[in-house]
This record gives structure tokens, sequence and C-alpha cells, in this order.
């Protein structure tokens, strides 16, 4: 080593390859090392490359996903101004809808906005009696519910009253809105002014049963109703609109088949008959069963008309008006029940009136077998049709034959004929 030294310098490149063949010789793995740890550098730095790119993208779609978000949020947070501001736009539109289809005349429309001006305010006392009424009518003519039951608070609060055709108008639309409350202070107010409506409609009994089995209160709108009801009948005006809203009540609970409220109807009927011997409400719930197609209310309507000769007495009177109601309601089935009935009680001229309408019926229809079955009836019945019923069936009898037979020779004639070919 020290001849090794003395002949080269430690500087010299010769030195450093013999130093370095040594260390070949000693460790000869450590060449291949070296090349292991450069490919081991570039694949890490390959692969700190792939990490970077994909943490740059999840980043990406991390700050799409929180910008969806708080977009989202935005909407969510913003539908009361846009409820708001959609509600201030139907109070424009509804402003403007009588300009737009001419519903309103000029002087409705500046009205309108002299109540709206802040001038105004919430006095409606310098309004005359025409434009109150005006406004109350165009309001309800145009359902603008907003406006309308604003005028009615105020109307209240001022002690003020439209006229009374108006009045009436209100309080058919409050109890078609269910606004009790509003018909009640509307009432109490009358009563206050000694109006000569509020003994008419029996302290608006009638509406306030209508407001009532609108919201649900089946039982009290019956009560009201019965409490009013003998007031109401003593005037022709009274008497109608009562009558009209225990007609409705009846319609709607056949409708909605509610055995409950029909028993509960059926009480109160028989109670106003025996107070005060008016068989319409009776004649009412008789012919809803009547006409109705299931057989528990045909059941509960013969046993009306079992019981209530007044009843029978009307039926029968009105035997026309209900042969055509129930065959313009298409019910044929309805109208052979009430001449079996009318037989059984030997009502003849209603059996007969019946049977007029009936054969009417099939007559337009062109259905030969079934006015003949009429007419059979009516003979064995001895209840004869008039001379142009007879005549109206024997000209459909002499007609029907000669269709047919067209009928037939077009079909005869329309099917093709067979060539035979004979061998002799």
């Amino acid at each position: 080593m020290a001849m090794l030294t003395r002949r080269t310098s430690p500087g010299s490149p010769k030195a450093f390859q013999r130093f370095q063949n040594c260390i070949a010789f000693l460790w000869p793995s450590l060449n291949s090392g070296t090349t292991q740890t450069n490919s081991v550098q570039r694949k890490s730095t390959q692969m700190d490359a792939i990490d970077c790119l994909t943490n740059e993208l999840v980043s990406r779609n991390s700050k799409k996903w929180d910008e969806l978000r708080d977009s989202f949020t935005m909407k969510s947070n913003t539908p009361d101004l846009n409820a708001s501001s959609y509600s201030e736009n139907n109070e424009l539109e509804s402003i403007s809808f009588g300009q737009n289809v001419n519903i309103l005349s000029k002087g409705v429309v500046t009205d309108l906005q002299a109540i709206r001006s802040p001038q105004l305010g919430l006095d409606i006392r310098s309004l005359s009696q025409a434009q109150l009424d005006n406004l109350l009518l165009s309001t309800v003519e145009i359902k603008n519910k907003p406006d309308f039951l604003y005028l009615i608070r105020q109307c209240v609060r001022h002690q003020q009253l439209p006229s009374n055709e108006v009045l009436v108008s209100c309080l058919k639309y409050l109890m078609q809105l269910c606004r009790l409350q509003q018909i009640e202070s509307l009432a109490d107010l009358c009563k206050l002014r000694a109006h000569p409506l509020i003994k008419v409609y029996a302290n608006f009994a009638p509406f306030k049963a209508m407001a009532l089995w609108r919201s649900g209160s089946a039982d009290v709108a019956l009560m009201t109703l019965h409490r009013g009801y003998s007031d109401c009948i003593e005037t022709d005006e009274g008497r109608r609109m009562a009558r009209n809203v225990f007609r409705t009540i009846v319609e709607e609970t056949l409708a909605q088949k509610s055995e409950a409220v029909l028993v509960s109807l059926m009480q109160v009927a028989r109670s106003i008959y025996i107070e005060q011997k008016d068989i319409f409400v009776i004649a009412c719930v008789w012919k809803q069963c009547f006409a109705s197609e299931w057989f528990c209310d045909q059941k509960s309507a013969t046993d009306l008309y079992e019981h209530y000769t007044e009843l029978q007495q009307l039926v029968a009177k009105r035997s026309s008006s209900l042969s055509s109601s129930f065959i313009r309601a298409n019910n044929i089935d309805a109208v052979h029940r009430l001449i079996e009935a009318f037989l059984q009680k030997d009502q003849r001229d209603a059996c007969a009136n019946c049977l007029s309408i009936l054969f009417n019926h099939q007559y337009l229809r062109g259905d030969l077998r079934a006015c003949a079955e009429i007419i059979k009836s009516c003979s064995e019945l001895d209840m004869p049709l008039s001379e142009v019923q007879n005549e109206q069936f024997l000209s459909l009898f002499l007609n029907q034959p000669a269709a047919l037979g067209s009928r037939n020779n077009e079909s005869y004639q329309s099917k093709p004929v067979k060539e035979y070919q004979y061998k002799f």
C-alpha cells in the first residue's frame, strides 16, 4: 500500500479507478444497488406526480360540490321572498283583471284604486252607497276573495251595510267560503240596525248552516237550520233559501254515502213535519233515496212513501217532472219503480203520465220493442195512450220491417255470388 501511494498521487484518475475496482471486487452488489436506488427514485417521483394529480382532481370535485350545495341552500332559503312577490303579483293581477276582461267598469276600477290609496287607508266611510255596492258585487262576480273579505271587515268595523240584494249576494259568497265568523258579524250588525233581512232569514240561519256544512260540522249545521226553519218559512224568500240549503245537504249526503248523516237528516225531516206540517224536507230525502242505486236507500224511500200520505199526494202531483228528471239522468229503472209505486197505491193518473213520458223517450230512441211493451201494459191497465202516440207507434211499426228488409238486401248484395260449374 505504501508503494501504491508512492507511485500514484491521491488525486490522480488512475488511483480513483483502482479504488473503484477494489470496491467492486469486495462488494459486487453495490453497483447494482445504486442502479436500483435510481430506479426507485424515478418510480417515487412518478408516484408523487400521480398523487398530486389525484389530489388536485379530488379538490376540484369537492369545490364543485361545495358550490352546488351553497347554491341549493340559497335557493331553499328564498321561497318566502318568492311567495311574497308572488302574492303581490297576484294582488296586482287581481286589480287589473277587471280591466283586461271588461268585467269592471271604469268607475269600479277607480273605486278600487281609491280604496287602496294611502290617503284613504282603512276607512271606507267616504264611499257612497252605490260605490260600496259596486265594489262588493264586482269582487263577488270575479271571485276576488282578498278584496271581498277586506271590504266585509271594513263594513263591520265602520257599521256600514250595502243594499239588501248586495247583502244577500255577500252572504251567499261567505257561506261558500265557509266564513262563519263574518256571517255572524254581519248578523250582529243587522240586529243592531234592526235590518229587515235579519227576520226574513231567521238571523241568517240558512247561511250559517251552509257554512257549517261546508266546513264539516254536519250535526251543528242541521241543528242550526232546524232551529231557524220555522221562522224562514214565514216569507217566500226565507222559505226558498232554507229549502235550497236543505236540498243541497240532502244531495251531498247521498252522494257521499254517509249513513250517519242520513239518519240525522231523516230525524230532522220528521221533526220539521211534526212541528210545521211541511212535507218538503221529507220529499227531498225521498227523491234522493229513491233515485239511488243502493238497495238500502231505496228501502228507506219505500218506508217513507208508505208512511206519509202527504208524500204520496205530492209525488203523484209531480209525477211528470219526476219521470222527466229520472229520464234525463238516464235512470230508467227509477221510472219503472215509480210506476210500480203508483200502481200499488192505485194512482192511475200519475201512472198514465209516467207511461206517456216513458213512451216518448223510447220512441225518440227508435226502440220498437220497448214501445210495444208500453202499449201492451197500457192496454192491460186500461190506460190508453193519446192518438198521437198511437200513430207514432204505428209509423214506427210499419217503417221497421222496411228498414230491416233494406238492410237484408244490402247484406245479401254485398256477399259474393258463388259460381258453380256443372259437368254433364
